[in-house]
């Protein structure tokens, strides 16, 4: 059974990284992948959440932030060794890498956790910026299978531990902080 659900993401990751490619959206996936190229949003978000909310936007940004240390963290020391699945640009054939496979496994997409950990959280606190996060989430976790370092797999696999960090920790501090 596992054999034939890994064989059904390799070869939706072929046709995500093979068929379903421009050369424009090149350009925009190889961008949305860097983590030096988002930052810039998700910090204008934080600022944004500071300057409005005061002390508890204080707060929850730095909670997020901790969060984020915490799940990334869980994700490269704990997850990616136990699971220990090989990237699809060091495994499988005919990979379009728009960028450097780059070191350790594949499994989960430690940027999917991260931003789903994102969504989740200012999903829960900050409603009105929900959509926004979503959709941008959802084009930078993407861009991992588009550029050819991870399978679908290991992004939902990413985005559900994400999710699930965001829940806990925007839940503790909605308990703590009125938003």
């Amino acid at each position: 059974m596992l054999d034939f659900i890994l064989g059904i993401d390799s070869s939706l990751f072929h046709v995500l990284n093979g068929i379903l490619i421009s050369e424009s959206t090149d350009i925009i996936f190889t961008f949305l992948t860097s983590v030096k190229n988002t930052w810039p949003l998700y910090l204008s978000i934080a600022l944004y959440i500071a300057f409005k909310h005061k002390r508890n936007g204080i707060i929850a940004v730095l909670s997020l932030a901790l969060t984020i240390g915490i799940a990334d963290q869980v994700s490269t020391h704990i997850l990616k060794p136990t699971f220990n699945r090989e990237r699809p640009c060091r495994q499988e054939e005919n990979v379009r890498s728009l960028i450097p496979c780059g070191p350790g496994q594949s499994f989960p997409s430690t940027h999917a956790i991260n931003n789903g950990c994102i969504v989740m959280f200012i999903g829960l606190l900050f409603p009105q910026l929900r959509m926004v996060i979503i959709i941008f989430a959802f084009l930078v976790s993407y861009s991992r299978i588009y550029v050819g370092v991870h399978y679908p797999l290991d992004v939902i696999g990413g985005v559900i531990f994400g999710i699930a960090f965001g829940y806990v920790s925007a839940t503790i501090v909605q308990k703590h902080i009125d938003i």
